[in-house]
């Protein structure tokens, strides 16, 4: 089945020009790898863009400009160029999601398990997420935006269902406590601007072990 939650247009024009940082590139690219739709909306982007930039007057490039691009070349966070990987019981994830989740996945609290793979400017971070069957996340908002796509099993979060590929995007108007549903383990692919802001005494009490 497709996708049925999908990124606003404004964060997949944002994808096609290369303007995400790497934890939310790692995120749109893999519901994008799931979604026809989005793929197809991504190709249009970028085709439009292609003509913008073509009808441009050239502009002569500054003083180490080359040596910029070269220096960037060694930046861990850059988007990995090789094709999404598989897991069995995961949709297909680019090849760090997997790395993260064999190599550095630690539990956090029963039921709980988190693998970090991103660090950006500030506090922005990426993380895979694993909550148990049927368990509840504590209430909380965000500051910035929180981007979180399905990987495995489902969540219901304020009446919507979110499945594999499904992507939701979170910010700061959001006060919610999303549940995983009692089929099966959640494991979700998320990045976030900054650490979640727990709006109960559970969230205060379990952050400093989850790290998210």
């Amino acid at each position: 089945m497709s996708p049925t939650q999908h990124p606003a247009e404004a964060t997949l024009v944002d994808y096609a020009a290369g303007t995400c940082d790497a934890g939310r590139t790692l995120v749109i690219a893999a519901h994008v790898a799931a979604c026809p739709a989005c793929r197809q909306a991504v190709r249009l982007a970028e085709a439009v863009g292609g003509v913008l930039l073509g009808d441009l007057e050239p502009t002569p490039m500054g003083a180490g400009a080359l040596d910029a691009v070269l220096a960037r070349l060694d930046d861990p966070l850059r988007p990995d160029p090789r094709p999404p990987a598989q897991r069995p019981d995961w949709i297909a994830v680019p090849p760090p999601v997997l790395e993260a989740a064999r190599r550095r996945k630690r539990w956090a609290a029963p039921g709980v398990w988190v693998a970090p793979i991103t660090r950006g400017p500030g506090r922005r971070s990426s993380y895979l997420l694993r909550v148990g069957a049927g368990m509840a996340m504590p209430r909380h908002t965000h500051q910035g935006v929180e981007t979180i796509l399905v990987l495995k099993g489902a969540y219901e979060d304020r009446g919507v269902l979110y499945g594999p590929g499904d992507l939701a995007e979170n910010d700061e108007t959001v006060d919610h406590r999303p549940q995983v549903t009692r089929e099966g383990e959640c494991v979700c692919l998320v990045n976030a601007e900054a650490p979640l802001t727990p709006l109960d005494w559970v969230g205060r009490l379990f952050q400093p072990f989850v790290g998210i």
